[in-house]
C-alpha cells in the first residue's frame, strides 16, 4: 500500500492525472440514476485500480485518487524517483485508453447502460503543498488548475500532456505528437485510436487553428422560435438585414398561431426598444444583379416583403413606432440578425450568401449555415459588426417605413 502524502510538506515532481467522462450528460439521460451512478463507480474504480496495480510494481511511495466527483476526478502519484511516477501515470493512462477503455464499454452494454462512454485525460506535473491530515488534507498548487483545464481542452478518447511531462516522458514520448499550446505551454497528444496524425487531427477538431474563436454553428436557418428567444434578450435594439427579408416580415403577418417570432418583436418595442430592418433598393444594381444570379424578381420580392412591414405597422399604430425599415444600395453579402451590438453581451445571427448558382441550382439562404455569435469571438464578432453597421450609413440608405 502507498504512503500518504504528510502534512505541512512540500512535494517537487508530483504527477497530476485527471480523468474526466466526456458524454456524461447522455449516460445519465439515458438511464435510471443507480445504473448511472454504477457505471460511473466502474469507471473509477478501473481506473484506481489500474494505479494501484502499476504503483505496486514499480513500488512507487504514493498514488492517490485525490478528489472522484461522479464522472471524472484527478490522481496525484509521487516518488522520489521521478521517472517511477511518470512511468505508473503514463502506462496507467495508455493502458486505461488503449484496454480498459473499451473492456468497460462491453461491461456497460453488457449491464444495460445506455449512452456512449468516452473520456478525456490529461498529465501535468508540478511542486505541492499538503495539509491537514493523510488522505483527508488538501493539496495546493497552481499547476493543478492548469491540468484540469487542459483535461477540459483535450479531445474526446485521447491523452494530453504538458510540455514539463513530454520533457521527462523517455520512452513514451514516441506515444505523443505536438498539437498546439494551451494557457502557455506546449501541449503533446495521443490519441487512442490512431497515430500521431490521428491526434493532430482530433486536436484541430476540437481547438480549431491559432487565433480561432468561438462560434455556435447551425446546419440552417435557426427555427422561429430559436430566433424569438434572440429578440426576447434585446435590451435596446435588434438589426435585421438582409435582401429582401421576406422571411422576417410574413413573420410579422402570419395568421399562424402561436405567432412566436411576431410576439417577441411586439414584445421589444413595446418595451421601448427599436427594430431596424435593412433591405436592398429594388432599383438598385445589386439588385438587379442578384436577380440574374438567382433567377428570381428580386425586385418583387423586396416590394412584397415592404407591403408586409406597412401593413404590420398599420395594425399596431403606436405600438409598431419602434420598427423602421429603411432600402439600401449596399450588398454586404449576407443576413444578419444583431442583437444590442453595441452592448458587452451582444449577439450577432449571421449567413453568408452564395452570390452565384451551382449544377444543382439556387441553393435558399436558409440552407446556408448560420454562426451565433458574441464579444468572445473577438475580431469575428468586431468583423462582422463592423460590416453590419456600415450598411446603415454607406451608399444611399433611406427610410421608407
Amino acid at each position: 500500500m502507498s504512503e500518504p502524502f504528510q502534512p505541512d510538506r512540500t512535494y517537487d515532481q508530483v504527477y497530476l492525472l485527471f480523468v474526466d467522462t466526456a458524454g456524461y450528460s447522455t449516460i445519465v439521460r439515458s438511464n435510471p440514476r443507480d445504473r448511472a451512478a454504477h457505471a460511473f463507480d466502474l469507471l473509477r474504480e478501473r481506473m484506481r485500480a489500474r494505479i494501484g496495480q502499476l504503483a505496486a510494481r514499480h513500488r512507487c511511495a504514493r498514488s492517490e485518487v485525490w478528489s472522484w466527483r461522479g464522472d471524472g476526478g484527478f490522481f496525484a502519484v509521487h516518488d522520489e524517483s521521478e521517472s517511477v511516477a511518470r512511468d505508473v501515470v503514463l502506462e496507467a493512462a495508455r493502458a486505461f485508453l488503449t484496454l480498459d477503455l473499451r473492456h468497460l464499454r462491453d461491461e456497460f452494454a453488457q449491464a444495460g447502460v445506455a449512452g456512449e462512454l468516452h473520456v478525456r485525460m490529461a498529465v501535468h506535473k508540478g511542486a505541492i503543498r499538503h495539509t491537514g491530515e493523510g488522505r483527508t488534507g488538501t493539496i495546493h498548487s497552481p499547476d493543478i488548475n492548469l491540468a484540469a483545464h487542459l483535461e477540459k481542452a483535450t479531445p474526446a478518447d485521447c491523452l494530453a500532456v504538458s510540455e514539463d511531462v513530454y520533457r521527462t516522458a523517455g520512452p513514451y514520448a514516441e506515444l505523443f505528437a505536438h498539437v498546439g499550446s494551451h494557457e502557455g505551454k506546449d501541449i503533446y497528444l495521443m490519441a487512442g485510436d490512431g497515430g500521431p496524425d490521428g491526434a493532430a487531427k482530433a486536436w484541430l477538431a476540437g481547438r480549431g487553428l491559432a487565433d480561432g474563436a468561438p462560434v455556435h454553428a447551425y446546419p440552417e436557418r435557426p427555427s422561429p422560435q430559436e430566433k424569438a428567444r434572440l429578440l426576447d434578450a434585446a435590451a435596446e435594439e435588434v438589426l435585421d438585414m438582409g435582401t429582401a427579408l421576406r422571411t422576417s416580415s410574413s413573420r410579422l403577418v402570419t395568421t399562424e398561431r402561436p405567432a412566436r417570432y411576431r410576439d417577441a418583436v411586439l414584445g421589444l418595442l413595446r418595451r421601448g426598444g427599436t427594430y431596424r430592418c435593412y433591405v436592398l433598393d429594388p432599383s438598385s444594381d445589386a439588385a438587379a444583379t442578384l436577380s440574374r444570379q438567382y433567377q428570381e424578381d428580386m425586385a418583387r420580392k423586396i416590394k412584397d416583403s415592404l407591403e408586409r412591414f406597412g401593413r404590420f405597422k398599420e395594425r399596431y399604430g403606436a405600438e409598431a413606432e419602434g420598427l423602421r425599415v429603411y432600402q439600401t444600395d449596399e450588398f454586404p453579402g449576407f443576413s444578419a440578425l444583431g442583437v444590442d451590438v453595441r452592448r458587452p453581451g451582444g449577439l450577432i445571427l449571421y449567413c453568408s450568401y452564395l452570390t452565384g448558382t451551382g449544377r444543382y441550382g439556387v441553393i435558399e439562404r436558409g440552407d446556408m449555415p448560420h454562426y451565433l455569435i458574441g464579444p468572445a469571438a473577438g475580431r469575428v464578432f468586431a468583423r462582422i459588426r463592423e460590416l453590419a453597421e456600415a450598411r446603415a450609413s454607406a451608399g444611399r440608405v433611406q427610410r421608407v417605413l
